[in-house]
């Protein structure tokens, strides 16, 4: 029955209009997920903001003037005013006496850290909440919530879709986004907006490996290679929208509406996207499957489903004996069950890592190269997408292991290339940033296809699971990278990067090819094929 099935999606696959409508389900969510990942660099933009004095402000003196007579020291960069501190003084005589007057009558005072701030406008997260100065790690919080999110989400709905299904996984994770995502627009604690960025990240993941998966067992041959590098071509299209969109709308609250509000269209996915037939076949649902298939093409009808029944009651026997929270925890252990399995798992989670938090320092570190926020979003969505255009053709003729092993390492050189650019020179960190970005988002698409080959149907959405968390971890640790580490030098953050990326790259030299190879359903059948040598090395 599964050699039929790969028949019968070889025919799905040479099917333009029906593929290119199942492309455009999939790929849809991508465009949200990359919306909400980049949406941080536009709520936590930070105005000019110095210390509130509230006599003066009632009294009515301008901005300028509290800062003139308050401010022990002007601490501003490119025409930005950043002050943390003010002098300590008896502020209702200077309002009764005036401007003038105090400013000829100043005495020697010690400073204090402000009680209140003032700002120059209110649009964004930073305002609300009072994230600069000792508070400025609560602001990368922001960003690692939903990054801790997508940690989560991978490591349970890789789990879920495994053992529940595809569609089960994308229709959950689908709800959780249309809840959290709105919802976050309206929220005035800073510990429950946290909560939703949570929620969202979680969504963002579970949606983006359920659509993969769906689509990779969906199709084959150069159908799927194509298509699942045409997929994460959303992610460009989702951060060209957002810079255009952060452009006109700046108050953060209406801005997050706007985002968030066309997450219901997914409710149109969640009634048409098929199950995976494969998986339905790796539970013994043949009759499923098949009922799934023929609606895709007609010549599936009348296929044999004779030994369906005794499948299922072997199946369910062993379903009773485990219990669906073994199942589920095996979905996990079954990838460390053999030690090629274990290195496989072990080198991929690496290169979700490496490949996470290059991605996330170059996405949000903008500001440590002088670049404008909304030109630098919009180039990196550019640059995005012209990589994954360019991963279509190399891979149709490379092989998955030597484009990853060799964008690895070319993006490592690049990040390790600006420590010898002065920072002044602004344009040109611009773009050997983003020439390393083409390269690392070029990753991002060629690794998920090649993950995805290296293991079976059974445990196949854990392992892209397991390397879209461990990718996570990498998105959680670069906020704090950019903020902390890359406010006391800002070539560290590229450093880090490029360090790990070359020895990832050596890592991927011992792991199989799979270019050509048809996808394993069980474990049984990838014992015999894609082994973890020291000899492929030497093979590409």
């Amino acid at each position: 029955m599964a050699d039929d099935l790969d028949k019968y999606i070889d025919s799905y696959s040479r099917q333009r209009w029906q593929v290119f409508v199942l492309l455009l389900m999939v790929s849809t969510p991508g465009i949200f997920n990359a919306i909400q990942i980049s949406s941080y660099v536009f709520l936590v933009d930070k105005p000019s903001y110095w210390c509130d004095v509230p006599d003066l402000k009632l009294a009515g003196w301008s901005d300028q003037t509290i800062i003139n007579i308050s401010t022990p020291h002007q601490n501003y960069s490119s025409d930005k005013i950043e002050e943390c501190s003010y002098y300590d003084r008896n502020y209702s005589i200077f309002a009764k006496n005036g401007y003038n007057w105090s400013m000829n009558n100043l005495e020697t005072a010690n400073s204090k850290p402000c009680q209140y701030y003032e700002y120059s406008n209110r649009e964004s997260v930073v305002t609300e909440w009072d994230l600069v100065c000792d508070n400025v790690a609560k602001k990368s919080n922001i960003q690692a919530a939903l990054a801790f999110g997508k940690f989560f989400g991978g490591l349970l709905f890789g789990s879920i879709s495994d053992v529940y299904g595809r569609k089960f996984a994308f229709n959950l994770s689908a709800f959780i986004y249309m809840l959290s995502g709105p919802s976050a627009a309206f929220i005035d604690s800073y510990v429950l907006f946290l909560i939703a960025r949570f929620l969202i990240g979680v969504a963002g993941s579970g949606i983006y490996e359920s659509s993969y998966t769906i689509l990779t067992e969906l199709t084959s041959g150069k159908t799927r290679t194509l298509l699942c590098l045409l997929m994460n071509m959303s992610y460009p299209i989702g951060y060209v929208l957002l810079s255009i969109i952060a452009y006109y709308v700046r108050p953060w609250r209406i801005l997050l509406l706007v985002l968030s509000l066309p997450i219901f269209g997914l409710l149109i996915q969640c009634w048409f996207l098929p199950e995976s037939p494969k998986w339905l076949i790796s539970q013994g649902r043949k009759k499923q499957a098949l009922i799934i298939m023929a609606k895709l093409v007609p010549t599936v009808v009348g296929a044999n489903t004779d030994n369906d029944d005794q499948d299922n009651v072997q199946i369910k026997k062993t379903k009773k004996c485990n219990g669906k929270c073994m199942e589920f925890l095996s979905a996990y252990t079954l990838l460390f069950s053999t030690s090629d399995l274990t290195a496989k798992t072990v080198i991929s989670s690496f290169c979700g890592l490496s490949c996470g938090l290059s991605y996330y320092v170059i996405a949000l570190n903008g500001d440590n190269i002088t670049a404008n926020r909304y030109v630098y979003v919009a180039l990196n969505g550019v640059v995005e997408g012209v990589s994954y255009a360019f991963t279509v053709p190399l891979l149709l003729y490379v092989g998955r292991k030597k484009a990853v092993s060799s964008f690895f390492f070319i993006s490592g050189i690049l990040q390790l290339i600006l420590l010898a650019i002065p920072r002044e020179k602004a344009y040109i960190l611009l773009c050997v940033t983003l020439i390393a970005k083409f390269f690392v988002s070029a990753l991002f698409s060629i690794i998920i296809l090649f993950v995805s080959e290296l293991y079976p149907t059974t445990i196949r959405n854990t392992g892209i699971g397991m390397s879209l968390t461990f990718s996570q971890i990498g998105s959680i640790i670069a906020p704090y990278i950019v903020e902390l580490l890359g406010g006391k030098a800002w070539y560290i953050p590229s450093t880090v990067c490029g360090i790990f990326g070359i020895f990832v790259s050596s890592m991927v030299l011992v792991l199989p090819e799979t270019k050509k190879a048809v996808l394993s359903n069980t474990l049984e059948d990838i014992k015999n094929t894609n082994s973890i040598k020291f000899s492929n090395c030497f093979k590409f």
